[in-house]
């Protein structure tokens, strides 16, 4: 299952960005953690989108926050999420209250290469950007540029926290590969 959610991810961007710098990429932060990698970026209107990938989690974590906004901690929230020049993808996110200084978000996950949302990751890295609304109304607007890249270093960053920690554990059926062989 790794295999594939890494191919995923490098299929999402292209393959000489796969090696782009790691810290920064057009307005977006990459931090890594022992067991996982994150990207983020901000809009003018203060709205933080963080991205989380961890090692094992088949699904990506998506964080948008904004200290002006007021949520119910737990409410299951509807947005819209609509990429300019592409689609708008229904998405169930929920809501947290209190998470940190950067104010309360809504959380959702998107599974890489899932056709469960309609191809959430190819709209997001190849639109211009994202608009959300919630309950009918505009939440804010966020500009994707290097969003591809920025999900090109979450991956390299991500297969690198794999190669640190060793071999996956194969899935059921499956028969790991011998270290050092070619998958």
């Amino acid at each position: 299952m790794l295999r594939y959610v890494m191919a995923a991810f490098l299929a999402a961007a292209p393959l000489g960005a796969a090696s782009a710098q790691q810290e920064k990429t057009e307005g977006w932060a990459l931090a890594a953690m022992p067991n996982g990698c994150m990207v983020q970026a901000v809009s003018p209107h203060g709205t933080m989108l963080s991205i989380w990938a961890f090692a094992g989690e088949e699904k990506l974590g998506f964080l948008l926050q904004n200290r002006g906004w007021e949520v119910e901690d737990g409410k299951k929230t509807a947005l819209q999420v609509e990429f300019a020049g592409a689609s708008t993808l229904p998405v169930e996110a929920t809501a947290r209250a209190e998470i940190d200084s950067d104010g309360p978000g809504l959380y959702f996950t998107v599974e890489p290469g899932g056709a469960d949302r309609g191809n959430f990751l190819g709209a997001f890295t190849s639109a211009r950007g994202m608009s959300i609304r919630r309950d009918g109304a505009s939440v804010d607007t966020l500009s994707l540029a290097g969003s591809r890249g920025a999900i090109s270093s979450l991956a390299k960053c991500l297969a690198d926290r794999w190669n640190e920690s060793g071999p996956a554990p194969a899935e059921a059926g499956e028969s790991a590969p011998a270290v050092d062989s070619t998958i």
